[in-house]
């Protein structure tokens, strides 16, 4: 975060003392906690919903209370044997697993060792569980060795297998799996949550609509580094519809954001602008002025002057599957291709 006076100082990602859900997550874990209480906890849970909605920090909160020796009001304690294991990283029946490189695919190499773990018994005598995100990192033959142990599981393993984009995973895993659905919470919800985390007024509401709703996302792309690339890849849209940059030279330019964003967060920022230049197209509501500014530079007026721009966003959805995905799609070629339409829209 920044450490400037006049940028707040927010630190959403630590993990609080005791694991626990967010606000929003509230009937996901009593649904969740009143399954395990009863003993009927599946033995596969899909953690599932886009990007900054905290479902690695749910997925925590639930392997903590998973290992906790004496839970306290539906949560871990804290401070049993198995909370402090835990939190060292030394838990026997603890194991998580992501890539080896952020932004990479999880291997099958990691994914067939974990026959050992799942096929031993408990060295506490309780649940062994299993944490893996991103799920849809996994490519075929990874996906295929984590199949064999979802088919024949192992009494007391709990696997969560968390993803932001399940149509990436393979249908016979989601088929084992129970999906744990996260939606975008309503917005007064998130607006709430981001002033109690320091995050008001309109600096709140614009990052919360360029983050899709998703609140910690939202907060992530309030920090300086990523403020930077947004307004830079924005400049460089704009240029690009006067004819002042050429199509080819800006991919290899966006190919990789560089820190602070990705590909996938370039697309929801392009994503996000021009959804609000359809909703000004088609309710004459009033977006900021650099938005205003392309849309003035748009030809033609009238429902038939939209129809482009709904093509050329359902081409930015597919392409954010394809980045999320396992496909593993040429980053230069797919942002050269969308740039080049970006482009003829304006002429």
């Amino acid at each position: 975060m920044s450490k400037a006076s006049d940028k707040p100082e927010v630190n959403v990602s630590a993990q609080p003392p005791i694991p626990s859900p967010l606000p929003w997550q509230a009937s996901q874990w009593q649904r969740l906690g009143a399954q395990w209480t009863a003993g009927r906890c599946p033995h596969a849970l899909l953690v599932s919903g886009q990007q900054g909605l905290g479902k690695r920090r749910f997925a925590d909160a639930f392997a903590a209370l998973l290992l906790c020796d004496h839970p306290r009001h539906g949560l871990a304690c804290g401070e049993c044997r198995g909370c402090n294991l835990r939190v060292a990283g030394s838990h026997p029946d603890f194991i998580r697993v992501v890539p080896e490189k952020e932004g990479g695919p999880l291997k099958v190499e990691q994914i067939r060792e974990l026959g050992e773990f799942v096929g031993r018994t408990s060295a506490r005598e309780g649940v062994r569980v299993v944490w893996l995100a991103p799920a849809e990192a996994m490519n075929i033959n990874a996906a295929n060795a984590l199949l064999k142990n979802l088919e024949e599981p192992s009494a007391s393993v709990i696997f969560l297998l968390i993803t932001d984009n399940p149509s990436g995973l393979l249908p016979t895993i989601r088929s084992r799996c129970q999906t744990i659905a996260f939606p975008v919470p309503p917005q007064q919800s998130a607006l709430r949550w981001l002033s109690d985390s320091g995050v008001e007024g309109d600096m709140a509401s614009s990052a919360l609509a360029l983050a899709g709703g998703a609140p910690l996302l939202a907060v992530k792309l309030m920090e300086p580094e990523a403020k930077e690339i947004r307004d830079q890849f924005l400049a460089d849209l704009t240029a690009l519809t006067r004819g002042e940059e050429n199509p080819v030279t800006l991919a290899g330019r966006w190919e990789s954001p560089g820190e602070g964003a990705d590909l996938n967060m370039l697309l929801q920022f392009w994503q996000s602008w021009l959804g609000q230049m359809l909703k000004a197209r088609t309710t004459d509501q009033t977006v900021d002025a650099p938005i205003m500014a392309l849309l003035q530079r748009l030809p033609g007026s009238g429902p038939e002057s939209q129809r482009p721009l709904f093509g050329f966003y359902d081409q930015l959805l597919k392409a954010r599957g394809l980045v999320t995905g396992n496909s593993n799609p040429n980053k230069r070629l797919l942002m050269e291709e969308l740039l080049i339409r970006w482009s003829a829209l304006f002429r």
